[in-house]
């Protein structure tokens, strides 16, 4: 009785482990605090730069990766630098405010665009502090930049995608019941060996 006990609870302790891995980001919350950089060091240090218009705003999105509110900006790339994979980009912006470093972007206008991408999620994220900036304040970054690819839909044959969050939470489920069936397995093995 008192081994199955113990089987049980380490069973248990391993699931609420395995559970928070996605859950709790281990991140705190901090005001803004930019490090003011040029564009050419933005350009190696964010993985897709860009020009484009944004075509849409989507609602709120909360990051299960860190936990943030986030706005989906839809951009239509007119010219590339670095890491588009489609016509149509899916950005995600911190829509926390500026003391978060948050930042909008406004509808029907082009901008000039630093994005990273977050390999826990495979989406491109940005905010303040990668300085994207309205494309008719940007001559100066665009000069040092140099000339881009301009970019149209032939170019592509597949639209952009990144993991859904209900990918994200299938491989945790998944991640769970794998842990739920070893600790099964291992108390049955615990319980015949008794």
């Amino acid at each position: 009785m008192r081994k199955k006990r113990k089987v049980v609870t380490v069973v248990l302790i391993l699931m609420l482990c395995a559970a928070s891995l996605f859950v709790w980001s281990g991140e705190r919350a901090y005001a803004c605090s930019c490090v003011n950089s040029t564009a050419k060091e933005r350009l190696e240090t964010h993985s897709a730069v860009f020009t484009g218009k944004v075509v849409d705003i989507g609602g709120n999105f909360m990051s299960i990766v860190n936990s943030q509110q986030y706005k989906t900006y839809t951009l239509d790339v007119d010219t590339a630098w670095k890491g588009v994979d489609a016509k149509r980009m899916k950005v995600l912006i911190s829509d926390m405010g500026e003391a978060a470093c948050g930042t909008t972007l406004e509808k029907d206008q082009l901008y000039l665009i630093f994005a990273s991408k977050d390999e826990r999620d495979g989406k491109l994220y940005s905010s303040l502090c990668s300085f994207n900036t309205r494309l008719e304040k940007a001559e100066d970054a665009a000069e040092i930049l140099g000339k881009g690819t301009s970019v149209s839909s032939d170019d592509f044959r597949f639209s952009s995608g990144y993991r859904s969050s209900w990918m994200i939470a299938f491989y945790a489920g998944g991640t769970i019941a794998l842990l739920g069936l070893a600790g099964g397995w291992l108390w049955r093995r615990k319980k015949k060996q008794v």
